[in-house]
């Protein structure tokens, strides 16, 4: 009978394990406050979010971790927004004050 139980308990915690992948890419997310890499970690962080919700949907009953996966998208698309912008506008301002000494 205990042996039953004990063989019972491995098979809940063998049924379903965590996608390595949606913690790795949650962990990789939090990557944006690295200013050189921040645009390739969110990146990485994307894809490999993206390929374990994939895995999640096809194996429900093996894999979780969509909290982790759904998490590193939010952050990682809003770092990568927020970085193309301040990208964008220091170029802007780069070329707008190269260009006011050259016109005075």
């Amino acid at each position: 009978m205990i042996l039953m139980a004990k063989h019972e308990n491995k098979n809940k915690i063998a049924e379903k394990k965590d996608k390595f992948d949606a913690k790795l890419s949650f962990i990789l997310s939090l990557g944006f406050v690295i200013p050189l890499f921040n645009i390739g970690l969110c990146i990485v962080s994307l894809v490999l979010a993206i390929n374990s919700i994939r895995y999640m949907r096809k194996y429900p009953e093996k894999y979780e971790g969509l909290g982790y996966a759904i998490t590193a998208i939010v952050i990682s698309l809003s770092t990568l927004i927020l970085s193309i912008i301040f990208i964008i506008i220091y170029i802007y301002r780069k070329m707008t004050c190269d260009m006011i000494p050259k016109i005075i």
